[in-house]
C-alpha cells in the first residue's frame, strides 16, 4: 500500500471507524477495479463465432464476480452503520 493509500485509508478509519473504514476502502477499490475492467470490456472484443463483437465471457465473469463482491461489502457497511 502507498502513502496515498495510507492516508486515505487513515481518513477512512476516521470518518467511519476501523472495520467500516476498511469496507469503504475495499469498496472504493472494488469500485476503481470495476472501472477498469469496464474499459477493458469496451475495447477487448470477440472478433470471431457467434459472440463477434461481444466482450470475452471470462471479463463478463469477471465483472460479475466484482460486483457480487462489491454488493456484499455495501450491505455489511450499511449493517454496521445501522448498529452504530
Amino acid at each position: 500500500m502507498n502513502a496515498e493509500q495510507k492516508e486515505k485509508l487513515d481518513d477512512y478509519h476516521f470518518m467511519f471507524g476501523m472495520d467500516a473504514g476498511n469496507l469503504a476502502m475495499a469498496l472504493e477499490q472494488l469500485t476503481d477495479v470495476m472501472a477498469m475492467v469496464g474499459q477493458h470490456k469496451v475495447h477487448c472484443r470477440v472478433e470471431k463465432g457467434p459472440r463477434a463483437g461481444e466482450p470475452p465471457l471470462d471479463l463478463v465473469e469477471l465483472l460479475e464476480t466484482i460486483e457480487s463482491a462489491k454488493a456484499l461489502v455495501q450491505e455489511t457497511m450499511l449493517r454496521l452503520r445501522q448498529k452504530s
